[in-house]
């Protein structure tokens, strides 16, 4: 600590406990201090002491009680402020968060909605207090916090305070208010009417960079960007992004006219013109955000600037961040007739040099690759990729690979020419190139690994507890998996295959250990992990690829489109460092909701993470298993009063299944890495928990029950190699799990006890089978993709899923067993999530419950940060200090 400090600390002591730096602007350093008289943290400013030299405390202390007054919910409000021993100082709330520049740092551009939220936010606060005849003249993204994603403007006034306390010899300090991309021109020709027109500016040139990543006016020195604001019209924002809507465009261009009088009258003016789709006053068609209006800066005017820009004292200007060197954020349209398709898995990949995409979209009712320059306007189909998904580019950049919705992996010259099939896969969930020649392939729903080199030769399977989205490691025996019923990431050693290894799981927090959750988790130069949280965000942490050790994880870009069951996040990033990724919602989070004879009501309960639920007999309660971002959750919902509570949390939580009387649950708990899995009982009124079952040795992970057979007994599935279809008799002294069905999954027993209906472990069929006599079997169903999960609304009939919308139901002989007639479809939602296990149920009264995603909508652009890999390791780097 400082002397300075020290001086500080000793002078505030009774007041303030000053606990360490949070950082240093042009005016003032930030410390996090406790308000000892109220038992709160604040942020306490102290102003420079080189400005402090000049500034009469009397009159700072006086100026500043302007803006205390200001009470709004976006605007910062000022604590107290004071001289001791020749340190003036202010104090403010501690905000826990992020500064917008912090977030723009990390992003670089922010969605289009998020960035006229905050605009539309911050301007009601400059409006409120321009109506109080205070004015900001600091708008920065510095200077605007965000709390909970609400932004709220700090040292509201404290510009203009410090300004009338040193009356005219700011020139002395060697500082100058306003910082120089941000500032109006009359700022930056010193002119004194400073109206609130200025922060109109500001307030315009911040949404500028939200929307295209750089400020309006860039330069190498401060003189340069204050010549720019000037003299230069700022380029119109379309032409960085196409994707602004035109009004919006149209008043980014009002805001940052040079003329006061040609912007807004008022920040509410502003935001107006932003949600107003009809805005487009003074614009031309030819330009559509650019306003034809100009404005004629005569040479006195441009000699003004150069003379206040000497005068001011800019060489200790600290620029808000170097320009030369950042990415250039831009927007890539997609054809109308060829926009993209989201999925369960990543529909797009990028070539290693970053300058083409391949993506998947639907023209007419066929599905198909498409290629899209990132340099140029070229778009094109890739000739013989119908019904492709799940594209990965080569890396020598000349061929993609990728997964036909009929089960063939395939591979395609980018350049066009023969297709080769390489193998047929069921079930297919993630392919990746290992090499120039080989491919990493997973299928059965993640209990397959295949290595197929891409002649066709060479193939190797290797059979495994569970690996979806896998990804090579610099080990060429171990594979990266994460995601589907395992939102953590593991290990999976393809010379031990059926062996996973222990969960990667390291705190930044010391003596404290933290599992990641999240999915696609990916490595990148052998040192760092990304992957897409559970809570939508792509965050990135260090890695040691020798003890799979993860460091603080840190969000890296938010509003990348994350898919339902997967986890899978649309987006690729290129050897060359350039990321590339699709806007949208976190489809893992939806709503419950119960169909009944084609009619859809939600059930009165929160849109959630859902991962498992049951009803209990009576309907009145419902035992859902929440996906959080530390645990997950079991919670219990009153379905009267709406009302929930959280039985349980634990880090992984199985299939909930209440008792036929409704009164206890019983579910599936354990740790990571197979530490420990129990299957235990017990009721949601009390805490006491009866465990149940064990898993024997070799059983990697535990019973996922799924159905009553009767009061004492349940039915399930133990997955491993292979999947074993159980019963479990409760009533037995320990309880006891009987295999009934080898390679089974999905078993559910007919109300009249004689039928098993159940599923081989590849999933593309349904057989009918006499109970515990799996030896027998009847062919009800079968598919090429995705399906299954029988259950039974009657005696003699079977429901079932196919992917990904469809349900259907089939009359069974009730007596013989045997199919009678053909599946008949019985109910379509378009917006229907597969979760992890059984994904929906069945009701008494004979209807479905299931959960809702947001609705899938084709992707119009997709957005390119060029270098996006270095900025991502900065900021791992910084996080991991």
């Amino acid at each position: 600590m400082t002397g300075q400090l020290d001086r500080l600390t000793a002078a505030l002591a009774d007041r303030y406990a000053i606990e360490r730096e949070l950082g240093a602007g042009g005016m003032a350093t930030v410390y996090l201090a406790q308000d000892l008289k109220h038992e709160r943290k604040v942020a306490l400013k102290v102003l420079k002491p080189e400005l402090a030299a000049v500034l009469g405390a009397e009159r700072f202390v006086q100026e500043i009680k302007t803006t205390a007054n200001l009470q709004h919910p976006h605007i910062l409000p000022l604590f107290d402020s004071g001289e001791v021993h020749g340190f003036l100082y202010y104090v403010m709330p501690y905000i826990e968060g992020e500064t917008l520049r912090d977030k723009l740092d990390r992003e670089t551009q922010l969605g289009i909605d998020e960035a006229i939220r905050i605009t539309t936010e911050v301007a009601d606060a400059l409006d409120y207090a321009h109506r109080q005849n205070v004015i900001h003249r600091d708008i920065k993204p510095e200077n605007i916090l965000l709390h909970d994603g609400r932004p709220m403007v700090a040292d509201f006034g404290i510009a203009l305070a410090v300004s009338a306390a040193a009356g005219g010899r700011m020139t002395e300090t060697g500082l100058s208010l306003g910082t120089p991309h941000y500032m109006s021109p009359e700022q930056a020709t010193a002119e004194k009417g400073i109206t609130g027109r200025s922060d109109v500016y500001s307030l315009g040139a911040v949404l500028y960079e939200m929307l295209t990543g750089n400020p309006p006016h860039i330069g190498g020195t401060a003189q340069q960007i204050i010549m720019k604001i000037v003299t230069e019209e700022a380029q119109p924002v379309t032409k960085s992004r196409k994707s602004v809507p035109r009004n919006v465009a149209a008043a980014v261009a009002v805001a940052l006219e040079k003329l006061p009088a040609d912007r807004f009258v008022s920040a509410q003016a502003f935001a107006a013109a932003l949600g107003d789709p009809s805005f487009a006053a003074g614009v031309s068609t030819g330009a559509a955000s650019r306003v034809t209006r100009t404005t004629m800066w005569n040479p006195l005017s441009s000699g003004l600037a150069a003379i206040c820009v000497a005068i001011l004292g800019l060489a200790i200007w600290a620029l808000a961040r170097p320009t030369g060197t950042a990415s250039h954020t831009y927007d890539v349209g997609l054809s109308d007739s060829a926009q993209m398709i989201p999925d369960l898995l990543t529909n797009l990949a990028i070539s290693p040099a970053g300058d083409y995409v391949v993506y998947v979209a639907r023209r007419d009712t066929v599905k198909e690759l498409w290629y899209r320059s990132l340099v140029t306007q070229e778009a094109r189909s890739l000739p013989g990729t119908a019904h492709a998904w799940m594209p990965a580019i080569s890396p020598s950049g000349d061929r993609v690979a990728f997964v036909t919705g009929d089960g063939f992996a395939k591979v395609a010259p980018i350049a066009g020419g023969a297709v080769v099939t390489l193998q047929q896969v069921n079930n297919p969930t993630g392919i990746q190139w290992t090499s120039g020649t080989r491919l990493l392939l997973s299928d059965g729903d993640g209990t397959r690994l295949h290595s197929v080199g891409t002649d066709g030769e060479n193939a190797r399977t290797y059979e495994v507890a569970y690996c979806i989205l896998p990804q090579p490691l610099p080990d060429p025996d171990r594979v990266l998996c994460g995601g589907g019923g395992d939102q953590f990431p593991s290990v999976v050693d393809l010379r031990r295959s059926s062996q996973h290894y222990a969960v990667l799981a390291q705190s930044g927090d010391p003596g404290r250990a933290d599992v990641l959750r999240g999915a696609q988790f990916r490595l990148i130069d052998d040192r760092y992990l990304i992957y897409m949280s559970v809570g939508g965000d792509l965050r990135g942490a260090t890695f040691d690829p020798e003890t799979y050790a993860i460091g603080r994880s840190v969000t890296l870009v938010t509003g990348i489109r994350r898919e339902a069951y997967t986890g899978a996040g649309q987006y690729d990033v290129a050897a060359s460092g350039t990321l590339v990724y699709a806007e949208g919602p976190n489809a893992s989070v939806g709503r419950l909701v119960r169909a009944v004879a084609g009619e859809v009501t939600p059930l009165p309960i929160e849109p959630a993470y859902f991962l498992r639920f049951d009803n209990s007999r009576d309907g009145r309660r419902l035992a859902a298993v929440v996906e959080g971002v530390r645990e997950q959750e079991l919670r219990v919902y009153d379905l009267v009063s709406g009302r929930s509570r959280v039985w349980l949390r634990n880090p992984w939580v199985s299939e909930p299944l209440w008792t036929p009387d409704g009164d206890r649950l019983l579910v599936t708990v354990g740790q990571y890495g197979y530490v420990e899995w129990v299957t235990v009982m017990g009721s949601p009124e009390g805490t006491r928990l009866d465990t149940l079952f064990r898993p024997t040795a070799g059983q990697q992970f535990g019973p996922d029950f799924l159905t009553y057979r009767a009061d004492s007994q349940v039915v399930g599935y133990l997955w491993g190699q292979p999947v074993h279809t159980i019963v479990a008799n409760l009533t037995a002294n320990p309880p006891t799990l009987d295999t009934i069905a080898v390679n089974s999954v999905f078993g559910a027993v007919s109300p009249d006890g004689r039928w098993l209906a159940h599923q081989p472990g590849g999933l593309q069929q349904i057989f009918l089978s006499p109970y515990a006599r799996t030896d027998q079997r009847f062919l009800v169903a079968s598919s090429e993709g995705v399906f299954g999960e029988p259950q039974w609304l009657s005696a003699n009939e079977l429901v079932y899923w196919e992917c990904c919308t469809d349900w259907y139901r089939v009359r069974v002989n009730a007596a013989a067993g045997n199919p009678a007639g053909q599946p008949a479809l019985w109910h379509t939602d378009q917006r229907f999530v597969d979760t992890p296990g059984q994904s929906y149920m069945l009701t008494p009264g004979g209807g479905l419950v299931y959960m809702q995603a947001p609705e899938r909508k084709p992707v119009t652009y997709l957005r390119v940060i060029p270098n996006w890999v270095a900025q991502m390791k900065r900021t791992v780097h910084q996080a991991n200090r």
